[in-house]
This record gives structure tokens, sequence and C-alpha cells, in this order.
């Protein structure tokens, strides 16, 4: 890696960063928006990585546009890793930072984004990781367990742990994975969390990331070249400039939800005969589509939808998505 990076800051002044993770549908884009609607004490600047061709979280990100940077279609590591110091450069060179928020893909290893502050020493001088949070979705986590190896990890390297939607789960189910989780991290400080809604005092700023507690978690957890990152999940992006029926869109997706592997679906719709454009998040077998804003007048109206999941079919995805046309 290019380590020949130069940084402009205050002298003196370490903004701390905060990495945001857990697998695909936790909640981890509610949990970004949520802090910086809540946190009014810091001037936040956010980095999120996409897996896939699209960018669909940075459009569902509540904040200014010029405080956000995206790095799309893949994990932070390997040479996505020089992108993610320059999207911290780039965010450092701006006046008035306080704190930096780094949204990872649901599919991502932590360790790397951890790596990168610990072994860039110019990158140290001015950014300290304050934490690794992951957000696990209480109704799915236990069986994304037992297939998704990075959803491990992402447990296993935290620092915080919000179990979130447990208005879905009943408490012994609830009390029952707890346990679980603290046999994966005993370590990490677990939170209950709807809408992954929490105290934010005890959440950020907090200094806590412990790099030994991350070797005793995971040894390897320095070595570069064994850090994971997608596992075998794939992921599929689409763009359409033509309307969809809302009515017809639904019934093909709760199919597609029910007969295929899809992990995490989400999108920005154009529906016909609406002002209005239309946000679609999915989970597992669980899916919502609800109205945003109004388009804005000189603003292309189209769909964007990605698609990630395991042993997906895109042609089947994509006839599927232009059947529903209008």
């Amino acid at each position: 890696m290019d380590r020949s990076f130069s940084f402009f800051m205050i002298p003196g002044k370490v903004i701390p960063v905060s990495v945001l993770t857990g697998f695909l549908g936790a909640g981890k884009t509610t949990l970004l928006n949520y802090i910086l609607k809540e946190q009014t004490d810091y001037r936040f600047g956010v980095i999120i990585n996409e897996l896939g061709e699209i960018g669909i979280d940075g459009k569902l990100v509540e904040t200014q546009t010029e405080d956000v940077v995206e790095l799309s279609n893949g994990c932070v590591c390997c040479s996505v890793r020089k992108d993610l110091v320059k999207g911290v450069q780039k965010l450092l060179k701006r006046d008035q930072l306080d704190y930096i928020l780094i949204e990872t893909t649901g599919a991502a290893d932590p360790g790397p984004v951890a790596q990168t502050f610990l072994n860039i020493p110019q990158l140290q001088q001015y950014a300290r990781l304050d934490s690794i949070i992951t957000v696990v979705d209480a109704e799915y986590v236990s069986a994304q367990l037992r297939e998704a190896e990075v959803a491990r990890c992402q447990i296993a390297l935290a620092d915080f742990i919000l179990v979130n939607k447990v208005d879905l789960v009943n408490a012994e189910d609830l009390a029952a994975l707890e346990q679980q989780l603290l046999q994966l991290n005993p370590h990490a400080r677990i939170f209950h969390t709807e809408h992954s809604r929490v105290n934010l005092k005890e959440l950020l700023d907090l200094n806590v990331f412990d790099l030994d507690r991350k070797l005793s978690a995971a040894p390897a957890f320095l070595d570069e070249l064994k850090q994971s990152n997608h596992s075998d999940i794939n992921s599929f992006s689409f763009s359409f400039d033509q309307s969809f029926s809302v009515e017809r869109l639904e019934a093909e997706l709760q199919e597609l939800s029910e007969k295929s592997k899809v992990y995490r679906s989400k999108g920005i719709l154009w529906i016909e005969g609406t002002p209005r454009r239309a946000v679609f998040h999915g989970v597992n077998n669980r899916f919502t589509i609800y109205w945003d804003r109004l388009w804005e007048k000189e603003e292309e109206r189209l769909s964007q939808l990605v698609f990630i999941g395991k042993d997906l079919d895109r042609a089947a995805i994509e006839k599927r998505l232009r059947d529903c046309l209008s």
C-alpha cells in the first residue's frame, strides 16, 4: 500500500472514529441517521462503503452531501483500503470536523478498517479508532451466524453490540441470543434497541477500542493477508428509467423474498402515478416500501435497486423486475 498520504488538520487535534458494522439488514443506516439527527454536539464526517455498483445508502443518509464520502463496489480491504484512507483524508481537510463515522457494507469484516487506523502512522496523528459498533438483527442473527462466517467476525470484533429489532422476538429467545453473543465476545457491551435507538452518550467518543482484546478474540486480526471479505455472498444492482406498478412490484418482491436466498435488498423507486419517490427495504423474507420526499423538479426519475444474497440468479431477478414496469 502507498503510505505517502498528507493531511491538513489543526495541530494536536485527533478525531475519534467509530466503525458501524453488522450483517445485511441489521439496521446500520438507521443507526447512522439516528446519530446524525440526535447528536448535535459534533460535526460528523461520514464514509459509506457499499456492496454493488450502485450506491443506495448514501442517498438515504440524512446529512449534507458534502459531509459524505461513498466507497462503492466492495469491502473496505486490500486495494479499496487506499480509497478509505483517501476518504478520511478528504474529510479531515474540512473545517470544524469533530467525528468520523464509517458504515461498512453488511458483508464486510470490520478488521481491515481497524487495521487501516493501526497500520498507517500518518493517519494516527489525526484520527483514532474509538470503537467498533456492531448492529445485529434479533430475529435473524442466529441463522446468519450459522450461514456466514463474516457475521461471527463482526460480533467477535465489536466493542458495542446493538441487538436491534427486539420487539420482534420474545424474552426467552432474546435471553438465549444474548448468551450466544457473549460466548462469541464476552467483552462487548450489549444494548437492546428498536429502530437502532440507543443512548448516544454511552456509545460515542468513549475511547474503548482495545487492540489486546481484539487479538485475544481473533489472533489473526493484524494479518492483512488472512482477512476475509464477502465470503460467498454476491450482489446485483439494477437501474430502470421507467416507473413501476407498485401492486405488481410488491407481489414479485414477496415471491422473490420467499423463494430466493436474498439476505438484503434496498432501493429508490419511481412509482407510477405519484410525485414522490419511494424507498424499498428488504431483510430476508421481510420487506417494506414507503413514501419518501417529492422528486425534485430537475431530478432524473429512475429506480435503483440492489439485491444481496447467496446463489442469486441475476437474469431471473431482472426479468421479474422488468415485468413490474408500467
